[in-house]
């Protein structure tokens, strides 16, 4: 228990050092005046359709998973909801413990192995990464000139799902080699660990069932698509809000740099992580920084601290429930 505090304790300060020096690139050149002017003069009914956008992007996110796991259990809808909103309220405070997490409740509560959920989860990322290189294609198509880092960022997720794909392929293809590698390697472990590590990867391959459905494999990618629309639309809508009509492209450029950013540890609310893909993102075709800056503000408070409030109103509503139902079990 120690060790994994420590661990997150670590992940979290170097979230916070990564975090520092992203906000500390994004506030190079910005005038702080100008900044705040544009956030004094935001237009209300687009940065509350930031909002509205967020909570849709949540809730297509829960159904992609329904779907998902409805090959291997069926999982109340409103359950999914509120593990999505916990894990997401989790991972902007602690980097990348929400999966976990939200995989453990769920685990819980419907009769199936944490790591068969967890194992749903990695084929989430696998679909986010689909989605980023044909969106990534879409801009090189529509894009004049791409920016180095935009296209850095591309393949990065190019490199990922490949990666990502080869290591489903190497559970779920059966191969003596492989199966004879893991033997060897299990081994050496003391015996009930062994044990437990080869019941577990029997388990986890279960949530990767949706991967051998085509249809299933449409379904999840059109929800894929259609759930980081929503983020795409929001970052347009912030820097409408400030007071600039952004491109689709501009705002695609965003998106990309924002989920590659995000593979690495960032700080709490993604602070920092946010600042620096607006300003690199929409200065595409902004010469300034104030817009940019002013818009990834909006997006913070409208998008990043409504999932952390809420996923703790959930958190707390959970743990109303097992008290009251520990409660009436003891008596």
């Amino acid at each position: 228990m120690l060790s994994k505090i420590n661990t997150q304790f670590k992940w979290t300060l170097l979230g916070l050092c990564i975090g520092v020096v992203f906000l500390f690139l994004s506030l190079r050149n910005i005038d702080v005046y100008t900044v705040l002017e544009n956030l004094y003069t935001i237009k209300p009914f687009p940065a509350v359709m930031v909002i509205v956008a967020g909570l849709l992007f949540m809730l297509i996110k829960s159904l992609r998973w329904s779907v998902i796991l409805n090959p291997v259990t069926h999982v109340n809808f409103s359950a999914l909801h509120s593990a999505v909103y916990i894990g997401t309220a989790a991972n902007l405070i602690i980097v990348h413990s929400g999966e976990v997490l939200r995989s453990a409740l769920i685990g819980r509560n419907s009769r199936i192995a944490a790591s068969a959920v967890l194992a749903s989860v990695g084929v989430e990322r696998i679909f986010d990464f689909m989605v980023v290189i044909v969106l990534f294609g879409v801009l090189l198509i529509t894009s004049e000139k791409l920016p180095d880092y935009v296209a850095a960022a591309g393949f990065v997720a190019i490199f990922m799902i490949i990666a990502g794909l080869i290591a489903i392929v190497s559970l779920l293809v059966p191969s003596k080699t492989r199966r004879s590698i893991r033997l060897m390697v299990i081994r050496y472990f003391p015996e009930k660990l062994s044990v437990m590590i080869r019941s577990q990867l029997k388990r986890s391959l279960v949530g990767f069932s949706t991967l051998g459905n085509p249809s299933l494999v449409i379904k999840v990618f059109f929800l894929s698509i259609l759930q980081w629309s929503c983020i795409i639309f929001a970052i347009w809508l912030c820097a409408y809000a400030v007071g600039y009509t952004a491109t689709v492209a501009m705002a695609i450029a965003v998106w990309i740099l924002m989920v590659i950013g995000l593979t690495l540890p960032s700080s709490p609310a993604q602070l920092g992580t946010t600042q620096l893909a607006f300003t690199l993102g929409l200065s595409i075709a902004i010469n300034e920084m104030q817009i940019p800056f002013a818009a990834s503000v909006v997006y913070t408070c409208c998008v990043n601290i409504p999932y952390m409030i809420i996923g703790a109103f959930y958190w707390l509503r959970l743990s109303e429930f097992r008290r009251e139902t520990q409660k009436i079990e003891s008596n």
